[in-house]
């Protein structure tokens, strides 16, 4: 598990991020704008009398043309980046098939912290873990519609929840080397207490 100094450097590194990403944002539409300003103060200084003459005609309509082209292509980047998708993690499903006993110890430590069981365990060459939502794979169990219908290595907690569509855990592979019941207990849920701290996995 990261320390304490490095959960507080890496919280210092994602906020000096985003403060630059803002920084990048306000320049970029401050400059999208200054050719609308110019182009609004020659009107105004045309309809009051002030900026009258073919120069200041010809200035005002270059202004006006430059405005509503970079007015539209402000609109384009931001329409891209409004539906651009961030990018995912490349992750590597495991069939239950093929991990039985990983998917066991899974369902019955989230049997016993009273939280879902996720719905299937996938790999990543990340050196963390976390929860993803996402649609299950295909070899992933179904939901359970009804209490006759009964997920095989889950509890009753875990059958309550079962109709509810759990998300994947996904494990790092250097993670997945050194991992015990405590880490695996903090990506499951994280503000449950520790019941059974002797028990690691084989």
């Amino acid at each position: 598990m990261t320390g304490t100094g490095g959960v507080e450097m890496g919280a210092l590194a994602a906020r000096t991020r985003a403060l630059a990403v803002l920084r990048v944002r306000s320049r970029a539409l401050a400059v999208a704008l200054l050719p609308a300003a110019a182009a609004v103060i020659l009107l105004v200084g045309g309809s009051t009398g002030r900026l009258v003459g073919a120069g200041w005609d010809v200035v005002r309509w270059i202004v006006c043309v430059l405005a509503l082209l970079v007015l539209l292509a402000a609109a384009g980047v931001a329409l891209v980046v409004t539906r651009s998708r961030p990018a995912v993690t490349p992750t590597v499903t495991v069939a239950e098939e093929s991990a039985p006993e990983l998917y066991r110890m899974v369902r019955d430590l989230a049997d016993r912290l009273d939280v879902p069981a996720p719905s299937a365990i996938a790999l990543t060459p990340d050196c963390d873990s976390w929860l993803e939502d996402r649609p299950p794979p295909r070899h992933a169990p179904p939901p359970a519609d009804g209490p006759d219908d009964v997920l095989p290595g889950l509890g009753d907690a875990a059958r309550r929840r079962s109709a509810v569509a759990a998300p994947v855990l996904v494990i790092g592979s250097p993670f997945l080397w050194w991992m015990r019941v405590g880490e695996l207990r903090a990506v499951l849920a994280p503000s449950s207490p520790v019941r059974d701290p002797r028990r690691t996995p084989t």
